[in-house]
């Protein structure tokens, strides 16, 4: 697999400002109350593979690569089904107006 060298440099930062944003979900995932966890801590999953997959990618380690796309995308769609069951149009509409 080949990464132009401009992204090779961009990776590993794009790898460690997510790794930084995993670390500051840590905490309310930490803390959060029972029946409230699950969103917190899949952000968290969502920021450490990320970075996993970010730091795939600049190495050229595509083994790595098609095993961090493998957990990401389930960790993707559960997300993507909490946050359509939970709001819905009606959680846009409270946000913007």
């Amino acid at each position: 697999m080949d990464v132009p060298t401009v992204f090779r440099w961009i990776l590993p930062a794009l790898a460690a400002i997510q790794l930084v944003y995993a670390l500051r979900a840590l905490r309310p995932a930490l803390r959060a109350e029972p029946g409230r966890r699950v969103d917190p801590w899949l952000t968290v999953a969502d920021h450490t593979v990320g970075a996993a997959v970010s730091a795939a990618l600049a190495t050229g380690n595509l083994t790595a690569l098609l095993f961090g796309g493998a957990a990401l995308g389930p960790i993707l769609t559960w997300q993507l089904v909490r946050h359509l069951r939970a709001g819905g149009s009606s959680g846009i509409e409270s946000r913007t107006g």
